[in-house]
């Protein structure tokens, strides 16, 4: 996890940060040779601090004006970046129907087994995306949201959902897809009927799911080398071994950006943890399973 904190707020400015800060990150993790990289963060509005808000800002005319106006804008320098691969953005899962656009799809479902995965998968009516001209640019589109149970604990991360009657992926299973360098999502349900999905595979990596496509998530206790700093990729200070080949998630755990959840644990995490610690087990192949037969 490259943690935006409180330290890398103190240190690169306030959040949101200028999408041209946001493209140097992503140019250093691709330099540093991560496989992967998922942001934990949905960029829904164009960059304020581009030069034609700025202009518009601060009333500008005539050469004053003209001269801003020529310099780079800062949603097309990061559109560059992420042009050149490896990239993941999110989105957010809205249960009612906003009749919005929904996300960029560069992947492919495919359904196996005995029924059509989709009615079992988790609901949504519409979602919250980033600007298209970032959506588009994106090697894989994933969702952020969480199912949280009644008492508000995440235990459980989806993999699939359905959005408006589309089977869409979460940042988890598509930052996963990405970094194997896969196309296809292959949902297979089980021959019983009324029983559900029975597990998702990316390649040749076989994830168990729950009947509604969620993994199971086996937390651990808080482990600090989980994280990185921002600050440290920015000055070059980051361990290369934690980033070559690495699937690297881009999250916050600053207090007033307020991305915080309760975990089984007893503990609050970042929400960027939950898809961090979901991949490490599929990655090292350790699963909690409840078998399609238990019930």
């Amino acid at each position: 996890i490259v943690d935006v904190d409180d330290e890398s707020l103190t240190r690169m400015g306030q959040w949101p940060w200028p999408r041209t800060l946001v493209a140097q990150l992503i140019e250093k993790l691709r330099d540093s040779g991560a496989e992967a990289i998922g942001f934990d963060v949905v960029f829904a509005e164009e960059d304020r601090t581009s030069p034609k808000a700025m202009a518009a800002t601060w009333g500008l005319s005539g050469d004053l004006r003209e001269r801003l106006l020529r310099n780079p804008d800062h949603d097309e320098v990061m559109r560059k970046a992420m042009a050149k691969g490896g990239v993941v953005l999110g989105f957010a899962a809205e249960r009612k129907d906003t009749k919005t656009r929904l996300p960029a799809q560069p992947y492919r479902v495919v359904n196996s087994g005995g029924e059509p995965a989709l009615p079992y998968l988790h609901k949504f009516g519409g979602a919250v995306t980033s600007i298209e001209l970032l959506d588009s640019a994106a090697a894989g589109v994933g969702a952020l949201t969480f199912v949280p149970d009644p008492d508000g604990v995440v235990r459980r991360v989806p993999l699939l959902i359905n959005v408006r009657d589309q089977v869409m992926p979460s940042l988890t299973a598509e930052s996963l897809r990405v970094g194997l360098k896969q196309k296809n999502f292959v949902v297979r349900t089980a021959a019983q009927k009324g029983t559900g999905i029975q597990d998702i595979r990316i390649g040749g990596t076989i994830v168990p799911a729950s009947k509604e496509g969620e993994m199971w998530v086996h937390y651990t206790r808080p482990a600090k080398e989980r994280y990185i700093p921002a600050w440290q990729v920015f000055e070059g200070k980051a361990a290369k071994e934690k980033l070559e080949g690495h699937v690297v998630l881009i999250g916050t755990s600053a207090q007033g950006l307020m991305d915080l959840r309760f975990n089984p644990m007893g503990s609050i995490m970042p929400g960027v943890e939950a898809h961090a610690q979901a991949l490490e087990q599929i990655l090292t192949d350790t699963y909690l399973e409840r078998p399609t037969w238990a019930s």
